[in-house]
């Protein structure tokens, strides 16, 4: 069934076609008659007048109605956007709210078998997460008016919302895998402790953005403070590079064969895996190509634990720049998976990086450094031909 919408274009368009032709028609017997010399001159500006008042409201209303019409189908799918995240919002905070409590019941239990130490942190963990559950019990917006406004998001930052949910939704499971270690591992205490602020942090921006529009800056102010000595040239290209893809680095030309799309923090980043058929590298881009790596990844026995606020690799020390978690989406010729919680510590030393990732299926290293905008040639997939 054809919407309102719909139809007003497509009666905006026939009226419009309509017109045109009538007005062709018109120009065209009316040229005819003046060749044949049945009007003067002054008939014809006349007519042509007479012909331009009748026929231009139909085309007017035409036009008028095919632009509405554009305009309503816009909006019909910014209201059904702004629906499906709303839905999706309500879905979420059944969930989460559900799952931390049945981990603050896990906690009580198994409080009175812990160590001091642990029994204290964990009763600080428990008080953190009975807020975050509070918080996403009670929304602070109204479902009609945010239905009406979408709280001014654009579409982009929908989309970030779901990046939330994602995200959220993964660190509330993987606390819950915590809690059930506690009466065997004490030390795990600490572990939901770390994961409990990440998740209260990630609800109260997620909660910034939904309910005020509030984002979270791309960049922490230490990396603004650094992007800004070096003068680098702000890019687009790298984020927007595409399976099958190339880039050229080094006289060597590598043809992109994986795509990871990281939202953590309010922040977004992507990572290439990149092959030229015998090596395989990464190019991470970091705050919207302000930050571009070069990387390799680490493979075999020897790698260090990556746990502590410092990391040693090929003798040289790394300090603890950043660390988190972040929801992830994967794309390769094999697929695509989105959601996936990925836990990440980020070491610089100088310009140099190690960062040490835990996927669900196991830890994943990588190190290297910054690359200069100027040493990359950016290369599209060739349009296939028929």
């Amino acid at each position: 069934m054809t919407t309102g919408p719909a139809r007003g274009s497509a009666l905006g368009t026939s009226l419009l076609a309509l017109g045109v032709v009538l007005l062709v028609l018109a120009l065209l017997w009316e040229a005819s008659l003046v060749a044949r010399g049945v009007w003067p001159i002054t008939t014809l500006i006349f007519v042509l007048g007479l012909t331009v008042v009748l026929i231009a409201p139909l085309i007017g209303a035409g036009w008028y109605l095919r632009g509405r019409g554009a305009q309503e189908t816009a909006e019909a799918a910014q209201f059904s956007e702004r629906r499906a995240v709303l839905d999706a919002d309500a879905t979420l905070r059944r969930e989460v709210v559900r799952e931390i409590d049945q981990q603050l019941k896990d906690a009580r239990a198994a409080l009175p078998i812990l160590p001091a130490p642990a029994a204290a942190s964990l009763e600080r963990t428990a008080l953190l997460l009975a807020g975050v559950r509070d918080d996403l019990a009670r929304p602070g917006y109204s479902s009609t008016t945010w239905l009406d406004s979408g709280a001014g998001l654009r579409s982009e930052q929908l989309t970030n919302v779901r990046r939330y949910d994602d995200l959220v939704a993964a660190q509330a499971r993987r606390m819950g895998e915590i809690t059930g270690r506690l009466r065997a591992d004490p030390a795990a205490a600490d572990t939901l402790a770390g994961a409990a602020q990440l998740l209260a942090q990630h609800v109260a921006e997620r909660e910034a953005l939904l309910g005020r529009g509030q984002e979270p800056p791309a960049m922490r102010p230490q990396e603004m403070l650094d992007a800004g000595v070096v003068p680098r040239r702000r890019i687009e290209d790298p984020v927007r590079l595409a399976l099958e893809d190339a880039v050229s680095y080094d006289g060597k030309d590598y043809v992109v064969r994986g795509v990871i799309d990281y939202f953590g923090g309010g922040r977004r980043w992507r990572s290439y895996q990149l092959h030229d058929g015998n090596e395989e590298r990464w190019l991470e881009v970091r705050g919207n190509g302000a930050d571009v790596g070069w990387l390799q990844r680490l493979t075999g026995a020897g790698l260090p634990e990556a746990t502590g606020d410092s990391v040693t690799w090929n003798a040289t020390e790394y300090r603890l720049d950043d660390h988190g978690a972040a929801s992830m989406s994967l794309e390769t010729a094999a697929g695509r998976q989105d959601g996936a919680l990925v836990e990440f510590r980020r070491y610089s030393a100088g310009s140099e990086v190690f960062v040490m990732e835990r996927w669900p299926d196991g830890p994943r290293a990588l190190a290297g450094g910054p690359v200069a905008r100027e040493n990359l040639d950016f290369w599209t997939k060739p349009v296939a031909t028929e």
